[in-house]
């Protein structure tokens, strides 16, 4: 909350035009400056504490208090529809946070100099219209105690659209000492709205806090569940005589957290969650699975929700796989993987399940993703840039229709909240599998391959696996939950460090000038590393083409559309498509090197892609390029100084604030980085200092190394960082810093090029 509010963007649909002279402008100035009324009017203590404790004077920032207030209320009345009239639920959503904040260091200060946020918005449905405004309230406390009040009306308009409106709010002469206190209220007005609204009190920050408090009034009309996670205390719920539901919390002296580094929020940091719903206990409402007006519940058993899931994915099963003409689709993909096998001499019927599971992944992939669409020339270009839900469902109803025996695996996201603690279907991911040879199965970017196992969920144990019944003889919807099979699931494994790696192959020289050096490179990139390089470097023309050829297709894109009576007239516009997006591959390749060198690029050429990685026959992606890298070279007197250390950019940095750690290390996935050089030496120089360059810290969690060696021309140097896990416990954390440190002073090493 209190992170998400220093951004205060709400990415919002915008149908209401607010004109800054029309009368909507003049309303909501006006009860923007009642709401600032309001809040600076609290008389709430914590807000007038001016000291700070002496043990965090050198703190960046200290939240001195922090307090929100929900208040939520219902009403019903009769509205018409278009098609008749009928109750209508209206209800208000109401948000106050406030927070005041001592910037002691210029850091601070950057963080809190711009506010951004959205004014209003208003989004229409079939039954209803929901308005969402917001309002926002900065002023600066200096240390002789004069307060200046910000204009928060007075905004500048960073996107004016109808769909769209952002403004942002600058904070003049903010200053290292001062005291920033500033508020964000949201209202919303909701109709018809039974659905569970995620709400979190969070009870930690990257600073200290010395007041965090919560209060909340929602209507009787209202139902609440809640849990508290990790350490986090209880809500004080009570009601008062009118049955509103009350909570309360109130916590001081909370320390600093990491937030930042390699934290998995939902295992380990303080916070409280709750569903906030509009009770019903009508018609249907055990098949909605609502809760009573004024229900307040706690710990509500995981079970409901992964039944919740099961009963989502029953119907799926029921629509979308035993209807005839919804299975015919997946029968047709059977159909075309196999004529696409037979295109490329292999015999489907003899393949393994685990081949069968692929072609069918690689055709479904084709087909649904990668097929050309004229309809959608611009989506598909730009389809690499498309992030998908993993498709699992559809993959295991693609496998079920070819006699395979998948399932699917049902479990949070390793990163996310523990099986017995979530409090939603939404908490839950999944992944298609074969039980069989525990083959994994999703596509979540058109460059996933069969057979990998998905960062999110790998090494998770204590996982659900989900199969299904024949539908027949239904007889009602309660019936239909229950085809749905609930078994213990996998354990999932993880991947090694040197399947998820990034390999540069460097041949360096000096340029003819000898102040920068000439880079010819080929880039190697394994497992977890691929796909956002990937998104950034592949075409999409040559990823339909590269798969055209592996299923032995013989026309290319453009000659099925001049063979087309459909197509034909489009094929100029296709072809003008592709030469731009060709164009701005250089440009991208250019972005790419810089931002991994962090150094200036020039004269880039002979850029390409070697293999696009996207079968797991050949998983690698390898591209390759030439260009001249500046920075790295010195001149002193008559020799040459080659910074060779930053060859590898700038390397993790484990902070002063971050070196303390008392909570687990949970790393994104096992990786490495390595870097295989060879160094021309120029004609009429020797090389020095190449057997300082050796280094190596090696533990149980890791290890840097670098190896160099020399001959008269050439030095050769190979670097290597491994982190060997993706999970430590917080008593090996000063083993991991052993070896990132070790990386990391490596950028100072340097090479001497003496002058014969």
């Amino acid at each position: 909350m209190r992170n998400a509010i220093l951004t205060i963007t709400l990415l919002l649909s915008v149908v209401h035009i607010v004109n800054a002279q029309s009368k909507d402008a003049e309303k909501y100035r006006k009860e923007s400056e009642q709401m600032r009324q309001t809040v600076w009017a609290w008389d709430k203590p914590q807000f007038k504490v001016r000291d700070i404790p002496q043990q965090y004077a050198n703190a960046s920032k200290v939240i001195i208090a922090h307090h929100t207030e929900l208040t939520a209320d219902s009403k019903s009345k009769f509205a018409f529809y278009g098609l008749g009239f009928g109750p209508k639920k209206e209800l208000t959503l109401t948000e106050v946070t406030r927070e005041m904040v001592k910037v002691n260091d210029k850091s601070a200060v950057t963080d809190f100099s711009e506010f951004s946020f959205t004014q209003f918005e208003r989004t229409s449905g079939f039954f209803s219209t929901d308005k969402t405004t917001s309002y926002v309230g900065v002023r600066v406390i200096k240390p002789n105690g004069t307060i200046k009040e910000i204009n928060a009306d007075d905004v500048i308009l960073t996107k004016d659209e109808a769909a769209e409106k952002k403004a942002k709010i600058a904070v003049p002469d903010l200053q290292p000492g001062d005291i920033i206190d500033y508020f964000i209220a949201t209202e919303q007005n909701l109709t018809n709205d039974i659905s569970n609204k995620p709400y979190r009190v969070l009870l930690f920050d990257d600073a200290p806090i010395l007041s965090l408090s919560f209060h909340g009034q929602l209507g009787k009309k209202y139902a609440i569940q809640y849990r508290s996670y990790n350490g986090a205390p209880e809500l004080q719920v009570n009601k008062n005589e009118d049955k509103d539901i009350i909570i309360d919390l109130e916590k001081t002296n909370i320390p600093p957290f990491e937030t930042a580094l390699w934290v998995a929020p939902g295992l380990q940091l303080p916070f409280i969650r709750m569903n906030i719903s509009l009770g019903y206990k009508g018609m249907g409402s055990k098949w909605m699975d609502t809760q009573k007006p004024g229900e307040v519940s706690k710990n509500t058993d995981s079970d409901e929700f992964i039944d919740d899931k099961a009963s989502s994915l029953s119907v799926d099963y029921y629509n979308n796989y035993w209807m005839k003409a919804a299975k015919d689709q997946f029968d047709a993909i059977e159909s075309d993987a196999k004529k696409r096998a037979k295109n490329a001499g292999i015999a489907y019927k003899d393949l393994s399940d685990e081949d069968k599971a692929a072609q069918l992944y690689y055709t479904f992939r084709f087909t649904k993703l990668l097929n050309f669409d004229i309809n959608a020339l611009k989506a598909k270009i730009d389809i690499g840039n498309a992030r998908f839900n993993g498709f699992a469902f559809l993959l295991f109803c693609t496998f079920k229709a070819s006699g395979l025996k998948p399932a699917i695996l049902v479990s949070p996201e390793r990163d996310g909240l523990r099986m017995a603690e979530i409090m939603s279907a939404g908490d839950l991911t999944t992944a298609a599998y074969l039980p069989e040879s525990k083959k994994f199965f999703t596509i979540r970017s058109v460059y996933d391959i069969p057979f990998s196992i998905p960062d999110n969920i790998e090494g998770l144990t204590g996982t659900k696996s989900f199969t299904f019944d024949h539908p027949a003889m239904i007889m009602g919807m309660k019936k239909m939950m229950g085809l749905t099979n609930i078994d213990p699931g996998p354990d999932v494994p993880t991947t090694t460090s040197d399947k998820n790696a990034h390999i540069e192959n460097l041949q360096l020289s000096l340029t003819a000038d000898k102040n920068n050096l000439t880079v010819r490179r080929s880039t190697t990139l394994r497992g977890f590393y691929k796909v956002e390089e990937q998104r950034e470097l592949v075409l999409y023309e040559d990823l339909y083409e590269a798969e055209r050829k592996a299923f032995n297709e013989d026309k290319s894109l453009l000659d099925d559309l001049e063979d087309s009576k459909k197509g034909k007239k489009y094929v100029d516009e296709v072809r003008s498509a592709f030469a731009e997006a060709r164009k701005k591959q250089k440009d991208a390749f250019v972005k790419e090197a810089k931002d991994w060198f962090e150094q200036d690029v020039t004269e880039l050429k002979e850029y390409k892609t070697d293999n696009l990685g996207i079968r797991h026959t050949a998983p690698d992606f390898v591209y390759s390029s030439s260009f001249n890298l500046s920075g790295l070279v010195k001149k002193a007197g008559n020799n040459l100084i080659v910074e060779i250390g930053k060859i590898q950019g700038t390397p993790l940095v484990i902070k002063q604030e971050q070196r303390k750690r008392d909570i687990d290390v949970y790393m994104p996935y096992a990786r490495s980085i390595e870097y295989n050089i060879q160094l021309d030496i120029p004609d009429g120089y020797t090389a020095e200092g190449v057997t300082a360059l050796n280094k190596k810290v090696e533990n149980e969690t890791g290890y840097f190394s670098a190896e160099a060696s020399a001959t008269d021309k050439t030095v050769t140097i190979k670097l290597k960082k491994h982190y060997l896990h993706n999970f430590e416990p917080a008593k090996n954390w000063d083993k991991i810093i052993a070896f990132t440190d070790a990386a990391n002073d490596w950028v100072s090493a340097k090479l001497l090029f003496k002058k014969k």
